[in-house]
């Protein structure tokens, strides 16, 4: 098991987090998994907003439907910020 982060507090209630639970689960370079982690959350609220389906979404933003549902299931290995950035981008537009 991976040691937990130094920001962990603990209560009479429970433990409460840093704010970051990918730093809480130490996981590596969390502060660039949460910026995607919101990106996605972003772009999930651009596709709802604009009443788009996940293929036309898909199509706009230049991205197999496949990848998409990936992505909006939290798969976010194969992209950066920037390539995230731009798909919220392009759905914004």
């Amino acid at each position: 098991m991976t040691a937990r982060h130094d920001g962990l507090r603990k209560t009479a209630l429970g433990t409460i987090g840093s704010g970051n639970a990918f730093a809480d689960l130490g996981l590596p370079d969390p502060e660039t998994e949460l910026t995607k982690a919101n990106v996605v959350i972003d772009i999930d609220g651009a596709i709802e907003k604009r009443g788009l389906t996940h293929a036309r979404a898909a199509r706009i933003m230049g991205t197999p439907a496949s990848e998409l549902t990936k992505l909006l299931c939290g798969h976010t290995e194969p992209y950066t910020v920037d390539r995230l950035k731009e798909s919220l981008s392009r759905l914004s537009a």
